[in-house]
């Protein structure tokens, strides 16, 4: 593919309006994996490597999802090896096969527009507490529960219930938007 400035720049563009595709698609077969980024770079360099092989004009998102699934399957066999616990091999393809859907910049951008909508629907309150959860990895529930007073599985409900809530509003938004949630 790319032999001309022009078809490099093309491929730099397509590399990098994929970014975030790459990333919530490695984050959605490793949740909670703190080596996402470590990951999305290896695939990045994978691609440009594989730069000339890639055809202009054929779906760069599949391509890069496609990459990202076997790095995270080579990541997977070393944890496994490590004797680490992880999602078996038909786990890891269902949850592939799922996210690959949602794998471009649009969908994901109409997605973000739409939780950022419904997150200014919650209490202040809410809002607090989920940003005190999933703003970093480092804040285990245990923490959270003591300096909110309640206890583990309050927190947990309230969570549960919470993300429920947001999963509605954005599927709600997004079809209000014509576009599928």
């Amino acid at each position: 593919m790319p032999s001309s400035p022009q078809q490099t720049q093309q491929f730099v563009a397509l590399l990098t309006d994929h970014q975030e595709v790459i990333r919530c698609y490695i984050l959605s077969l490793l949740p909670g994996s703190s080596d996402v980024r470590d990951l999305q770079q290896e695939v990045n360099m994978f691609l440009w490597e594989k730069m000339e092989e890639f055809q202009l004009g054929s779906n760069f998102g599949a391509w890069a999802c496609t990459v990202a699934y076997y790095k995270v399957l080579d990541y997977r066999r070393k944890l496994k090896k490590d004797g680490i616990l992880v999602f078996n091999d038909t786990l890891c393809e269902l949850l592939g096969d799922d996210s690959q859907t949602d794998a471009q910049p649009e969908a994901i951008s109409q997605k973000r527009s739409a939780l950022n909508q419904c997150l200014l629907s919650l209490t202040q309150n809410e809002r607090k507490l989920l940003i005190t959860r999933y703003a970093s990895d480092h804040n285990p529930m245990d923490a959270i529960a003591a300096a909110t007073g309640r206890s583990k599985a309050s927190l947990r409900v309230t969570l549960s219930r919470l993300r429920s809530k947001l999963r509605s509003c954005i599927t709600k938004r997004l079809i209000q938007q014509g576009g599928t949630a």
